[in-house]
């Protein structure tokens, strides 16, 4: 491991000389546990080698993970009896960058190869096949990342994403590029690109929540209909459930339900995607001529103090020490 300043592009962790994991299944267990989150581990033919190298970079409040693989057949499982242990609550996502894996969490299987993508979510049990070594590219993304995109993440987990072509390929590109170029990037440059990677991976699993049922796909498309609605009027600090309410003729309660379906509630999801767009101009050096009071009221919070409160709260950083780099 290379000694590196505080100053430098993402000091917290930078490992050029990559880690190894070999051995027995224990073994296996309980470094993937450590690189990832609590995670059990079991291979087809105990007596076959398997080994990896484990490279691991910090990209702003992301980390990459890049683990190559080589043996045979092996599972890694989340299960819920970890879950329930465990401190952990992030996302992952998953790119193959050689071979081929299986991801299964509820009830979907997507079956990525080479530049395919995934999410996985750490607080559900999900599955993990190989049949043969592979190569892989993950980011460990913090919760509020997800959800302030993507309203519908507990339906999208474990969906490929095809890296071949379209809005995919250009996320499967830069997240492969930002790995390669983790080293030589300030946290705050790696934060915005951040932004750029998962609205594109945002744009691909947009149109993928199937609707078998008539009712399903009216109260979808009400839900995106609203939440359009308060993208369009996310910086106005009048805005209440009442008033996204009224235009689209259903209660407050109606819309704060059918939220909740998608595991967040609409307060939450306004106030994440708020603070998100004020974290895009904390980092935006175009934007270093206004206060982060000024920025604050423009995307709809009233009170300075109880902003400065969401967004330690949310980003475990304040927005001087973000815009600061500390």
């Amino acid at each position: 491991m290379q000694n590196r300043s505080e100053d430098s592009p993402n000091s917290k962790i930078m490992k050029d000389v990559p880690a190894s994991i070999e051995g027995d299944a224990n073994a296996w267990r309980d470094r993937l546990s450590e690189v990832f989150v609590e995670l059990d581990f079991a291979q087809a033919s105990p007596k076959e080698q398997l080994s990896a190298l484990v490279y691991e970079y910090a990209f702003g409040d992301l980390t990459f993970i890049r683990t190559v693989v080589k043996g045979g057949k092996h599972r890694v499982k989340r299960s819920q009896a970890l879950i329930r242990k465990s401190p952990h609550n992030v996302f992952f996502i998953a790119c193959l960058l050689r071979g081929e894996a299986t991801f299964t969490q509820n009830d979907r299987t997507a079956v990525l190869e080479k530049g395919d993508i995934a999410i996985l979510d750490s607080t559900q049990e999900y599955v993990a096949d190989a049949e043969r070594g592979f190569d892989a590219l993950w980011a460990r993304v913090p919760r509020h990342r997800i959800e302030g995109r993507l309203a519908h993440h507990s339906r999208l987990m474990a969906e490929r994403i095809d890296g071949s072509k379209g809005v995919g390929r250009l996320a499967s590109v830069m997240l492969r590029t930002s790995f390669r170029e983790a080293p030589r990037v300030v946290a705050t440059d790696a934060n915005r690109a951040t932004n750029a990677i998962l609205d594109l991976i945002g744009m691909s699993l947009s149109s993928r929540i199937a609707h078998p049922a008539t009712s399903s796909r009216s109260r979808q498309s009400t839900l995106r209909r609203i939440q359009r609605y308060i993208e369009d009027h996310l910086d106005d600090q009048d805005l209440t459930l009442s008033s996204v309410a009224k235009p689209h003729f259903v209660s407050a309660r109606y819309v704060n339900k059918l939220f909740m379906q998608e595991g967040v509630s609409a307060a939450r999801w306004i106030r994440m995607r708020r603070l998100e767009r004020c974290r895009a101009d904390l980092e935006d050096p175009a934007k270093r001529h206004l206060s982060i009071s000024e920025i604050a009221f423009d995307h709809g919070f009233g009170n300075i103090s109880s902003f400065n409160r969401a967004f330690k709260s949310s980003f475990h950083t304040t927005p001087t020490a973000l815009r600061s780099g500390r």
